[in-house]
C-alpha cells in the first residue's frame, strides 16, 4: 500500500406474536375468481386452480384478507381462526402472487409457475423475505404490477435462488437448511395451540429482530442493497445493546497503529457482547461496559480509562491509555465478508501516516482505481488543493481477500490491511493500517467512494462527538458539540455553521477539490463571550451512511480528527 512519501495510498416493525391483537372469532374460508381462460405460455388451461396455504407471523393471521393473482384470473379469501385459506380460481393458472394484511401489516407470497391445479403458498414474513428478493427489492411492486414481465420472474429456478440467498442471509440468526417457508406445512400458532416447526421458525425470526431492535422492512431492504454480502443482513439481525441500537454483539478488529506488536497478519479482534454489555479482548480480558447517562451510544469501561462512541454503522471510536500513560485513539470495526468484486470502482483515499516507522504521523490524501478483480488499475498522490498527481501501479499490485478477514494489498514499498464497513443500505468504506516494507505500522488509511455531497439545509441541526489526534499520536478529550447551518449559497456549493458550544462561525466548500471531500478554509470568527476564534483549514471526509466523518488539518499544525453522529 502507498504511503504518503511513495505514491500515497417500510415496512411497518414485523409483528411478534406477544404483540398481535387480533380478531379471534373463527372466519369460514372462502373466495371468488374473476378472469378469462388463456394459461400462460399456452396450452390447456385447467377448470381451475386451487391455492391455499396459511398466514401467519408465528400466531395466526385470522380474519385477515388474502388476495391472490395467477394468470388468467384472482381470488380473495379471508383466512380462519388457524390462518388457513384455500381459494379456487376458475380459468386461472400458474404463476400467483398473494398478498395478506392485517392491521398495519402486508405480507406477500408466491406461487412459482407450472402446471400442477393445486398448490400451496404460505403467506408469512419469510415468504415476504424470499418475494422481495425475488423480485430485485419491492415485493409490493411485483403484486401490484403483475404483468407479463412481472410474471417472468416466478420460474422454479428463479424462486430456489432467492430462497438460497435468503437461507445465507438468515444463517446466523435462523437455520432454514432444508425447509420451504413457501410450500412446506405451516401449522401456525393458535387458540393456545403451539405451531409446528415452521411456525417456530417464525417465532425465531421475531425474536432476532426484536433483539436487534431491527424489523422486517430493514431486512427486505438490507438485502436488496446487499445481494451479494448477506453479512450485511447477518450483522443487522445479531442482539443490540438496550441503550444503543448501533451496537452489536460480534466480533471486531481494533485498529491501532501504536499496538507494539501489530503487523498486516496479526490485527486484534475483540468480541461484543450487546446484551451483557461486555467487551473481552484478544487475551480473554473481559471488560464492562457502561452506558453514559443521557447519551445513547456511549460507553465508558469499568475500572478502565477508556471512552467508546458508537456511530450508526457499528464502528468504535474508542480513547484508551497505553501502558505508558499517554491516551491513544483506536478504530474498532464489525467483522463483515464483502466480496471482493464490491472493491470494484474509483475511492478517495484519507489518512494519518509516518513517513517511516516511528516518524510523526502526518495527514495524507491520495486517490485509486480497482477493478473487479481487485486490481490496481491507477492512482494519483493529491496534496491539499492542488491537483492530484497520477501515478502507475506496480506490475500485479492488486486487493486480495486475506484469510483472516478484510483485504490485504501491497507494493515494493509497504503494505496494508483494510475492512469493509457496509450498511443496510449498500454504501461502503475500508478502514485500515498501512505498513512499511518491514510490515511495522505507519498509520491510518480510510477509503471512501467519490460520490457528490449535497449541501445541508438552513436551520439543520447535527449533534456529534469528536475527537481529535495529534501529531505526536495523542488522543485529545472527546467533544460533545452541536452545530446549526446559518446559511446556504447553491451557486458556490458552500454553506455556513455556529458551534453552540461557544458561537464560533465556520463553513465548508462541498466536493472541493474532489466529490465527496469538503474543505473547509482557514478563519476567524467572534465567539459568544466576545472573543475571537481562531481555526485552520481542514479537508474533511464523510463516510456516507456510516456516522462517521474523518478530516485532517492542512496546517500549520498538525492534527488528525475523527467525528462520530450522536443517535
Amino acid at each position: 500500500m502507498k504511503t504518503k512519501t511513495m505514491k500515497t495510498t417500510a415496512r411497518t416493525l414485523f409483528l411478534h406474536a406477544s404483540s398481535i391483537a387480533l380478531a379471534a372469532a373463527l372466519v369460514a374460508c372462502g373466495g371468488g375468481s374473476d378472469g378469462g381462460s388463456s394459461s400462460a405460455g399456452g396450452g390447456t388451461t385447467p377448470a381451475s386452480l386451487t391455492v391455499g396455504g396459511t398466514a401467519a407471523v408465528g400466531a395466526a393471521l385470522a380474519a385477515a384478507p388474502v388476495s391472490i393473482k395467477c394468470v388468467g384470473g384472482t381470488g380473495t379469501a379471508t383466512t380462519a381462526a388457524d390462518g388457513s385459506f384455500s381459494v379456487a380460481i376458475s380459468g386461472a393458472s400458474l404463476p400467483c402472487v398473494l398478498s395478506v394484511t392485517s392491521g398495519t401489516t402486508t405480507l406477500r407470497s408466491v406461487a412459482e409457475a407450472g402446471s400442477a391445479s393445486s398448490v400451496t403458498a404460505n403467506i408469512t414474513p419469510l415468504s415476504e423475505i424470499i418475494v422481495s428478493r425475488l423480485a430485485g427489492g419491492d415485493a409490493a411492486a411485483l403484486f401490484n404490477n403483475f404483468d407479463a414481465a412481472a410474471q417472468a420472474k416466478l420460474s422454479s429456478t428463479a424462486l430456489s435462488d432467492a430462497r438460497a440467498v435468503v437461507v445465507a442471509a438468515l444463517k446466523d440468526a435462523i437455520d432454514l437448511s432444508g425447509v420451504d417457508p413457501i410450500k412446506d406445512p405451516l401449522v401456525a400458532a393458535n387458540s393456545g395451540k403451539t405451531g409446528n416447526a415452521l411456525d417456530q421458525k417464525l417465532d425465531s425470526l421475531g425474536a432476532v429482530l426484536k433483539a436487534g431492535q431491527t424489523n422486517l422492512g430493514e431486512v427486505v431492504a438490507a438485502l436488496a442493497a446487499n445481494p451479494t454480502a448477506p453479512a450485511v443482513v447477518q450483522n443487522l439481525l445479531k442482539p443490540a445493546a438496550s441503550s444503543c441500537a448501533a451496537l452489536r454483539s460480534g466480533k471486531v478488529y481494533m485498529l491501532d497503529p501504536y499496538e507494539y506488536d501489530l503487523t498486516p497478519d496479526k490485527i486484534p479482534v475483540s468480541t461484543v457482547d450487546a446484551v451483557a454489555l461486555t467487551y473481552t479482548n484478544e487475551d480473554g480480558g473481559v471488560f464492562k461496559l457502561v452506558p453514559v447517562a443521557d447519551s445513547p451510544c456511549a460507553f465508558t469501561v469499568q475500572g478502565e480509562e477508556v471512552q467508546l462512541y458508537v456511530a450508526k454503522s457499528g464502528v468504535i471510536l474508542a480513547r484508551t491509555k497505553d501502558d505508558a500513560g499517554t491516551m491513544r485513539a483506536a478504530l474498532g470495526v464489525p467483522v463483515q465478508n464483502v466480496p471482493l468484486a464490491e472493491l470494484s470502482g474509483n475511492w478517495n483515499v484519507t489518512g494519518y501516516m509516518a513517513d517511516t516507522y516511528g516518524a510523526t504521523p502526518a495527514p495524507f490524501f491520495s486517490t485509486y482505481a480497482i477493478d473487479g478483480a481487485g486490481k490496481v488499475t491507477g492512482g494519483a498522490d493529491c496534496k491539499g488543493l492542488d491537483a492530484c498527481v497520477a501515478w502507475t501501479p506496480q506490475p500485479g499490485e492488486a486487493f486480495t481477500v486475506h484469510t483472516a478477514g478484510g483485504f490485504v494489498t501491497s507494493d515494493s514499498e509497504g503494505s496494508g490491511r483494510l475492512f469493509p464497513v457496509k450498511n443496510a443500505a449498500g454504501q461502503m468504506a475500508l478502514l485500515g493500517i498501512a505498513f512499511d516494507a518491514n510490515k511495522r505500522p505507519l498509520g491510518v488509511a480510510i477509503f471512501s467512494r467519490p460520490t457528490a455531497l449535497s449541501l445541508p439545509s438552513v436551520d439543520q441541526v447535527d449533534n456529534f462527538w469528536d475527537m481529535q489526534i495529534t501529531g505526536n499520536g495523542i488522543a485529545q478529550a472527546v467533544g460533545d458539540n452541536q452545530t446549526k447551518i446559518q446559511s446556504v449559497d447553491a451557486a458556490t456549493n458552500s454553506y455556513k455553521r455556529i458551534r453552540t458550544s461557544d458561537g464560533r462561525v465556520d463553513g465548508f466548500t462541498v466536493n472541493k477539490p474532489r466529490d465527496g471531500l469538503r474543505y473547509r478554509p482557514a478563519g476567524s470568527s467572534v465567539g459568544i463571550n466576545g472573543a475571537t476564534i481562531t481555526y485552520g483549514a481542514t479537508l474533511n471526509t464523510p463516510l456516507a451512511g456510516l456516522g462517521l466523518t474523518v478530516y485532517s488539518s492542512l496546517g500549520p499544525n498538525v492534527f488528525f480528527g475523527v467525528s462520530v453522529a450522536k443517535p
